[in-house]
């Protein structure tokens, strides 16, 4: 699974607290075991001041478990469509490899290749 995509197996919450964000996210990691949730993120919106918790799931992780996981970041939080998801983490470089530079950063500085 590349991180810089969503997939089934991604979900993405929006929370208008820091505070919100960090204990939905404590919850699942207390929760969900290690094989279960691969990866877990809080981003900071910039331009709302919300915060998004993206919580990726491995692909053995059974569907009723994606579920748990919706009902608790559901109880505080806003879901998120996986393509703004992926266009928030775009924009701010959060899909782009470690030492390379977002594109919109290429375009601005006119970078051709």
């Amino acid at each position: 699974m590349s991180h810089g995509e969503s997939t089934p197996y991604t979900l993405g919450y929006e929370f208008a607290s820091d505070e919100e964000a960090r204990g939905a996210a404590a919850e699942l990691d207390q929760r969900f075991a290690e094989r279960e949730l691969a990866g877990l993120r809080i981003y900071r919106v910039r331009w709302s001041g919300n915060y998004l918790v993206e919580a990726v799931f491995s692909e053995d992780a059974p569907g009723a478990r994606l579920q748990d996981a919706r009902a608790l970041l559901g109880e505080s939080g806003s879901p998120v469509h996986p393509d703004d998801l992926r266009d928030y983490k775009r924009a701010t470089g959060e899909s782009t490899p470690a030492g390379a530079l977002p594109e919109w950063i290429k375009r601005l500085l006119g970078y051709r290749p």
